[in-house]
């Protein structure tokens, strides 16, 4: 976005001369419109041919501002703005060289006659429009039209309801998810500003936001996998199907479907993995997650379903892209339903990022009425 403003000579004297001052950083973004306020600049000198000021002598600043990450839509974030300023010495009178006192003789060296780019620091805060309102935020509302439905219509219902939303890129979903499954749900940009902890989804392990992507730290698990059906765009960036997971942990999971062990099965493994949570299980096909996420899991699984028109089955074929088990998303939802977290997951997802719900989250008896 670009701004520009003209500066005289004795506000310009008062902002190098080091006074902290106050000026709008506005940045537009694709889904919040934001207002940001400058709290400290900082400007690195450098040496260029000097050119002599007058009184009459004017410098007008354009800055070009976009923030360093999408995090910025978070009301109580702390964000870093970058901006970027072009100068331009305009001089509507005679240049005389003995109209210079000493305290521009800086800015004389910094000069040019050409344009160049100096980087301004702004630390703000960010504070989302209070006209902006999605419809996903009124939840009676938003299921309005769901009452009495059952089977394939209430499917398809949801389907129009959700299907519709912001799509994030893959680096907006890397920023996201340090927020949305952060260690602390109620200030998830506590610890300092390069170490946020997140909460491994198979593992349940507090991990360092440093450790994103890295073999012996944490990356993108997607709970319906990649292999079954997701394409570019919405379906494989889409954050509801997205969590933090160790590494290993994630590879060791593969594309396998979600469901539990044959009782005194020889091929169960427990846990999953040795870096996964203690009550994970696995054998050849099916893989179970930690007890306290098996619902968020379901409700995710489901939701992709519903979302994307993928199909669930008791009997998975993985060569027609369908997961399951079923009957076991089923039970999950039913024993582990959901969480004070999980709801403000899903909350944050409609207000800062997406624009749409889970409803399975919302209303998690309509799993039922659709599946059963």
């Amino acid at each position: 976005m670009l701004r520009a403003m003209t500066i005289d000579s004795l506000s310009l004297r008062k902002l190098v001369s080091g006074i902290e001052t106050q000026r709008p950083c506005n940045l537009e973004s694709s889904s919040t419109p934001s207002r940001f306020q400058l709290k400290s600049i900082s400007i690195s000198k450098s040496k260029f041919p000097s050119v002599p000021q007058t009184k009459s002598t004017k410098l007008r600043i354009e800055f070009h501002s976009k923030p360093h990450h999408s995090l910025n839509k978070l009301p109580f974030m702390r964000v870093r703005c970058s901006v970027s300023a072009l100068f331009h010495w305009d001089s509507w009178s005679s240049m005389l060289s003995n109209c210079l006192d000493i305290s521009w003789r800086w800015a004389t060296q910094i000069t040019s006659y050409y344009l160049f780019f100096l980087s301004l620091v702004a630390q703000a805060h960010d504070y989302p429009s209070p006209s902006v309102r999605y419809p996903c935020e009124d939840v009676n509302e938003y299921y309005a039209n769901v009452a009495q439905l059952t089977g394939e219509p209430l499917k398809r219902k949801l389907n129009s309801i959700i299907a519709a939303h912001h799509s994030l890129s893959y680096k907006e979903v890397w920023d996201a998810i340090k927020i949305l499954d952060a260690a602390d749900v109620d200030k998830p940009e506590a610890s300092s500003e390069i170490f946020y902890h997140r909460v491994e989804i198979y593992s349940q392990r507090i991990v360092s936001k440093s450790l994103a992507g890295k073999p012996e730290g944490w990356n993108r698990e997607h709970l319906w996998p990649r292999s079954y059906g997701l394409r570019r765009g919405p379906s494989l960036t889409d954050l509801q199907n997205i969590h933090p997971a160790d590494a290993n942990v994630n590879s060791s999971r593969g594309n396998k479907y979600f469901g539990e062990c044959q009782v005194n099965s020889p091929e169960c493994m427990k846990p999953a993995y040795k870096e996964a949570a203690y009550d994970t299980e696995t054998d050849k096909e099916k893989w179970a997650p930690p007890k306290r996420v098996r619902g968020d899991i379901a409700r995710a699984v489901m939701y992709m379903a519903v979302c994307y028109g993928f199909h669930l089955s008791d009997s998975p074929d993985k060569g027609n892209k369908e997961m399951g088990l079923i009957s076991t998303l089923l039970k999950w939802n039913k024993s582990d339903p959901p969480s004070r977290e999980e709801k403000l997951r899903n909350e944050r997802i409609c207000k800062f990022y997406q624009h749409n719900r889970n409803p399975f989250v919302d209303h998690s008896e309509y799993a039922d009425l659709i599946w059963k």
